[in-house]
């Protein structure tokens, strides 16, 4: 169903450093403005950040400018604020070359492993598998669980230039899910499961998706109410537990609890079939499946859609088109 591979790891974009700030609404101190014109790195990078988040579009460049300025005096956290203003097209023209240049300046400053391995996924994204797969291995050998991750699925897939190597793939993602990691929980519970190594061990990866889940993992509890509302690979069957789990993800807007819920509705498992809403929660997962990783869904709406008018349909496909659109306007996709 899932298919685990490198490009899982793009995630850690959207909660590592990469963001776009929220506007706080409260005025710049004049203070702040004078120390940062004289010449104060920290006074600049603070000054950077409030005028990013002021959600005045005027005032965004003038934060790259005050970046910039700290970043000439050495301030990592300014040069990597710039490589996401660069990266976002946030009061600059969007630039991956100049994003990923400054990257490798914040790195080179303060040797943050975490932000190694963002350094390491955006340039395989644009290409340079080389030297992608050399930050990601300086990060995971300094200890980034994110690094590990990235690594690790590199390993397992041939990825990122690297030959095939699933022992290091293993013994990389084991270390990150042992320290917590749970992202990294979550793949080694689906590798596990669906036998990604050549070898199935079901418990391991219900252990691993549940420790992901456990720790508020919405992707976790969806993947695993999945395996236990339909006891695919091998997964025993306990459709309540199932639902449950797929009700928390469901809440966390994450794609598998749409799926798993989807598929609860529209079979019948551990709730009352229901085949208009499994067919709307099953559409609404599939328009979030970037990765086509929901190879069977189509065959569950069509089940569903056996059950409904074409007047129906018409209505649910209006319904999923206005919530994406409502969801893309609140960044909150899942």
């Amino acid at each position: 169903m899932l298919r685990s591979h490198v490009m899982l790891a793009m995630v850690l974009l959207a909660g590592m450093g990469m963001q776009a700030l929220a506007g706080s609404g409260n005025p710049i101190p004049d203070a702040l403005r004078q120390q940062a014109a004289a010449g104060d790195a920290k006074a600049q990078v603070a000054l950077g950040h409030a005028l990013q988040a002021d959600g005045v579009a005027a005032d965004k460049p003038a934060a790259v400018d005050w970046y910039r300025k700290a970043a000439e005096q050495g301030s990592a956290e300014a040069a990597w604020m710039l490589s996401s203003a660069y990266m976002g097209g946030m009061g600059v023209p969007r630039d991956m070359s100049a994003a990923v240049e400054w990257m490798r300046k914040s790195v080179s400053i303060d040797g943050d492993p975490d932000h190694m391995s963002i350094l390491a996924i955006t340039l395989f994204t644009t290409g340079n598998l080389p030297e992608a797969s050399q930050w990601a291995q300086k990060s995971a050998d300094k200890g980034s669980t994110k690094g590990m991750t990235l690594l690790a699925m590199a390993n397992i897939t041939g990825e990122m230039g690297l030959p095939k190597d699933q022992a290091a793939g293993e013994h990389w993602l084991l270390l990150a899910a042992q320290k917590g990691d749970p992202e990294a929980q979550v793949a080694l519970g689906q590798i596990y499961i669906t036998g990604m190594l050549g070898r199935t061990d079901t418990a391991a990866g219900i252990r691993w998706l549940q420790s992901a889940a456990d720790q508020g993992s919405a992707r976790a509890a969806g993947t695993l109410g999945y395996f236990y509302i339909t006891g695919k690979q091998n997964v025993p069957q306990d459709v309540q537990r199932g639902v449950e789990l797929a009700r928390k993800a469901l809440a966390g807007n994450d794609m598998m609890g749409h799926f798993a819920m989807g598929v609860a509705y529209a079979t019948g498992a551990g709730v009352a079939a229901d085949p208009a809403r499994g067919w709307y929660e099953l559409a609404t997962a599939q328009r979030m499946d970037n990765q086509h990783e929901l190879k069977s869904a189509v065959d569950y709406m069509s089940r569903a859609a056996t059950q409904l008018s074409p007047e129906r349909l018409k209505e649910l496909r209006a319904k999923v088109d206005a919530d994406a659109a409502a969801a893309k306007a609140t960044g909150s996709t899942g």
